[in-house]
């Protein structure tokens, strides 16, 4: 299941991108007519035609009409996807006891930070294609989060059917948390002025798992921006903020790590807002970017690390943690 999860970010992101106005997705061309009146034409491009914009504005319910097909969609492609590449539908439902964060569990709990993350970025991602469809900024609040959540709870559900998953509560919590805290975010525009929820990634290419479960790839953090405070947005200040992050490193399946080299680490840090660095050099499209991806090493990281109940200086430790 994570690797689906981990997959799906990519058209998820650009979803947002081109749905939620981050990049002009609006292309008219004018021609002149004998009689000299102007007359607008319209050619769709291959975005317009991959989200399906519509060529004239939709009613309510065929608007209504879009959701259930994207719903329907989605269990299709996730049901189809589980019983051709997973172990769905092979055991009768059972239910997977996980855990949360402790040293004891699968990943050390970043994968529930992945939960989060994936659900809240496909809420975004689905609540700006249905304003792209047409529907409003209320209705698509409400919709994107909740297919958002639907598509990822399907997934749970097809794991009580696997013999090697089972259905995680734990998930389904932190999927929740994920599709709520995109709603609280975009329903009150203080709040998403002031706080981001990024994944920061370096690929390990010589890592033994798969590209898309690299845990000790993974940071996920929450940023406190300074340029969302008033008394602050139009000073040098607005550049920084403060961090509240966690990665695990090490407990990965199959990696080539030593017991004692598995690390729990919570952070604090203050870092460079990369999204105001960017707008202030005038690529404001790109620089939304790093509202939802850290760039790494922009910051200054002070971290306590759970297993070896020590504190961890900025920078002291290899990115990918300690290998064999």
């Amino acid at each position: 299941m994570q690797n689906l999860k981990k997959i799906l970010l990519i058209p998820a992101l650009s979803i947002s991108l081109y749905a939620g106005g981050q990049i002009d997705t609006t292309q008219n061309n004018f021609t002149i007519s004998d009689n000299n009146e102007t007359a607008l034409t319209q050619e769709r491009t291959w975005y317009e035609i991959a989200l399906l914009k519509p060529e004239t504005p939709l009613s309510d319910e065929e608007l209504r009409n879009r959701v259930i097909y994207t719903n329907i969609i989605g269990a299709t492609v996730v049901t189809a996807w589980g019983v051709a590449f997973w172990d769905y539908f092979t055991v009768t439902p059972k239910l997977a006891h996980e855990g949360w964060f402790g040293k004891d569990t699968k990943y050390g709990g970043a994968d529930k930070f992945g939960h989060m993350y994936s659900t809240y970025l496909w809420s975004l991602g689905f609540s700006s294609l249905y304003e792209y469809w047409g529907m409003s900024n209320d209705d698509a609040l409400i919709y994107g989060p909740l297919t958002s959540w639907v598509f990822q709870g399907l997934m749970e559900v097809g794991d009580s059917f696997s013999e090697t998953q089972g259905f995680s509560y734990e998930d389904l919590i932190a999927n929740s948390v994920g599709a709520g805290f995109y709603y609280i975010r975009e329903k009150y525009p203080e709040v998403k002025r002031k706080l981001d929820f990024r994944l920061e990634y370096i690929p390990d290419f010589n890592a033994e798992v798969d590209f898309f479960t690299q845990y000790n790839s993974m940071k996920y953090l929450f940023a406190l921006k300074f340029s969302g405070f008033d008394d602050l947005e139009n000073t040098p200040m607005k550049y920084l903020e403060l961090q509240l992050g966690y990665y695990t490193r090490g407990y990965s399946e199959n990696e080539n790590y030593n017991e004692e080299d598995k690390e729990r680490v919570a952070y604090v840090g203050i870092g460079i807002n990369s999204s105001e660095v960017l707008k202030a050099m005038g690529w404001e499209k790109t620089s939304k970017i790093f509202n939802y991806y850290q760039l790494p090493y922009t910051y200054v990281p002070f971290g306590y690390d759970f297993d070896t109940q020590g504190y961890v200086q900025p920078y002291s430790r290899p990115y990918h943690g300690t290998k064999k």
